[in-house]
C-alpha cells in the first residue's frame, strides 16, 4: 500500500481540525469585553481589527454598516450604552446595532450616506441641480448657502469636477473668508 494515501487522510484531518479551530464561537465572546473599551488602536492595530472581526461575524452586519466600525465610533457608541448602565461587552454593541437599525435615524442615515458616496462619484451638472441639491439640504445647507453654492458651481462647470470635490473647494474658500482667524 502506499504512503501517499494515509498522508492524504491526515493531511485533510488536520485541515478540518485547524479550519474547526477557527471559528469563532459568539456565545463564549459576546460577554467579553472588547480590546478598544480600555485602549485606542489605530486602524492597523491588530486587536482593534479582531473585535471589528468578532463584532461582523456575532453581529450580522452589511457592508454598510462598515462606517460605525471604526475604533473610535465604537468607542463612543460603547461609551454612551456603559453610561446608561449596561456592560461593556461585544452583546451590548451588538444589541444597540439590531435595536438602532429599526429605527428611522437608521434609515435616514443610510440613505444620506448611500447620496453622499453618489454624489461624491457624480459630475457637477446645474441641469440636475433641482434633484442633486438634496444632499446639501441633507448636511444642513440654507436656502442662501444653496444659492451661493449653485452660484459657485457655476464658475467650476469647465474644470469637470464631482459634487465632493466642488464642496471641498468651496468650504476651502469658506474657510478662507473666516475673520475670527
Amino acid at each position: 500500500m502506499s504512503l501517499k494515501y494515509p498522508i492524504a487522510v491526515l493531511f485533510v484531518f488536520f485541515c478540518a481540525f485547524v479550519k474547526a479551530q477557527d471559528v469563532t464561537d459568539c456565545e463564549k465572546l459576546l460577554d467579553k469585553e472588547p480590546y478598544f473599551v480600555r485602549h485606542k488602536g489605530s486602524d492597523k492595530d491588530s486587536l482593534l481589527k479582531k473585535d471589528i472581526r468578532i463584532l461582523k461575524h456575532c453581529g450580522n452586519f452589511e457592508s454598510i454598516d462598515s462606517v460605525f466600525l471604526k475604533g473610535p465610533m465604537l468607542g463612543a457608541l460603547m461609551l454612551d450604552q456603559v453610561r446608561i448602565g449596561k456592560p461593556a461587552t461585544y452583546r451590548t454593541l451588538i444589541e444597540y446595532f439590531a435595536a438602532f437599525k429599526k429605527t428611522l435615524a437608521y434609515k435616514d442615515f443610510i440613505k444620506g450616506l448611500v447620496l453622499y458616496k453618489e454624489m461624491a462619484a457624480k459630475k457637477v451638472n446645474l441641469d440636475n441641480w433641482e434633484s442633486d441639491k438634496e444632499l446639501f439640504v441633507r448636511m444642513g445647507f440654507t436656502t442662501g448657502d444653496l444659492e451661493d453654492f449653485k452660484g459657485f458651481l457655476g464658475s467650476l462647470i469647465s474644470e469637470n469636477l464631482t459634487y465632493k470635490a466642488a464642496l471641498t473647494r468651496y468650504m476651502t474658500e469658506i474657510e478662507a473668508m473666516r475673520v475670527d482667524k
